[in-house]
């Protein structure tokens, strides 16, 4: 049973950050400014410091599929993002996975790199017409709080959960 308590917390955050989120935040236009939840991001590179490579890499690219599939017009982008982030941030050593300093830079850096090639990519193919500056004071800069106080705030509830998905998997096989 333990075994879908990973792919259940994704999934929900998942509907959380397509759907749910946008109805509890106020309207963002009356404050100039883009809150962009990147939750799924902060779990992948969580998952990919507990559970190395391999598992970042397969629900990178999975839920990257899956949210191109729902909300988007244009297919691949977070899958190859989210499958990126997923290869890119996935440190399995025992002085990261011991560090909350040092996985909140990952998430800060993985959310930085994640909104930047998005923002690259639509622009490049012209769906978006923001400036660099707008992008950066409106959509990126509180998107990158909302997301480090998010890291903050689930950083021990789902490392217990890391913890004990992984006691449980190597109970299984023995």
């Amino acid at each position: 049973m333990s075994r879908f308590y990973i792919p259940t917390l994704v999934f929900l955050l998942l509907v959380i950050e397509g759907t749910l989120f946008q109805l509890v935040t106020p309207y963002q236009h009356d404050i100039g400014v883009t809150i962009v939840p990147r939750f799924i991001v902060v779990m992948l590179v969580l998952i990919g410091i507990h559970f190395g490579r391999y598992s970042s890499i397969i629900y990178g690219l999975v839920l990257g599929l899956v949210y191109d599939i729902v909300y988007t017009q244009l297919l691949g982008v977070y899958m190859f993002g989210f499958g990126f982030i997923g290869y890119a941030f996935a440190y399995t050593y025992k002085l990261v996975q011991d560090s909350l300093l040092l996985h909140l830079l990952f998430v800060a850096l993985a959310v930085s790199i994640f909104e930047y090639y998005q923002f690259g990519l639509y622009r490049l193919i012209g769906i978006t017409d923001l400036s660099a500056i707008h992008f950066f004071n409106e959509r990126f800069l509180p998107g990158l709080v909302l997301n480090i106080a998010f890291a903050t705030l689930v950083y021990i509830p789902v490392k217990k959960l890391f913890q004990y998905v992984g006691k449980q998997a190597s109970l299984r096989q023995r």
